[in-house]
Parts: C-alpha cells; sequence; structure tokens
C-alpha cells in the first residue's frame, strides 16, 4: 500500500519498510535503487540523476511497495530520455531466471 505525505522543504526518506510483493515488509535500503542503476548503465551522471529523482519522488511517500519504486525507476529513465535502459530494466526483471528469485532491487 502506498501513502503520500504532505510535501516537504526538504528531501528526507522517511520510509523505513517497503512491502515485497508476497506482503513481507524489508527496511528500505537506498544503496538498492543505486545498484539497479549501475546494473544498466555505466554513465555515472545519469546514474546520479535518476537516482536523485527517484529517491525525491519516494520521499513523498510513508509507506510504499516494490512495484510502486520500479514504476518510478521506470518513469524517471523515460523522463531523462532513456528510454531503451527502461526497457531493459523491465525485460531483465521479466526473464524466466529472474522471476521467482529475489531481485537486486527491493
Amino acid at each position: 500500500m502506498n501513502v503520500r505525505k504532505p510535501q516537504q522543504s526538504q528531501m528526507q526518506i522517511s520510509i523505513r519498510y517497503v512491502e515485497k510483493q508476497n506482503g513481507r515488509k524489508v527496511m528500505f535500503d537506498g544503496r538498492k535503487i543505486l545498484h539497479s542503476l549501475t546494473q544498466l548503465t555505466h554513465d555515472s551522471d545519469l546514474i546520479r540523476r535518476a537516482n536523485a529523482l527517484v529517491l525525491a519522488q519516494i520521499a513523498s511517500f510513508t509507506r510504499i511497495d516494490t512495484v510502486t519504486i520500479r514504476q518510478l525507476l521506470i518513469s524517471t529513465l523515460d523522463l531523462l530520455g532513456h528510454h531503451e535502459l527502461a526497457q531493459r530494466y523491465v525485460e531483465e526483471r521479466q526473464t524466466p531466471e529472474v522471476q521467482g528469485q529475489q531481485l537486486s532491487f527491493f
């Protein structure tokens, strides 16, 4: 379940837990977003920009699930004009080898 909170003047991540698709809650770890981005590209500027934008969007939530985080990452890459990376991210998470395994991204 996702719940947005009122706008804040400073970016502060107050999310402590992320709800996985199986309903289990795990500790939020922003480094996993960074890890997912570094698996897609070696462009350090793009990694920093996308990471900052995704974290800024996550900061507007009090609760969030993994599906929403993935959607935020995909939409951010699309917004930055990197449609091929967004598509690759989607495709990598749909391969039979990945299904049923814990993904690197939450």
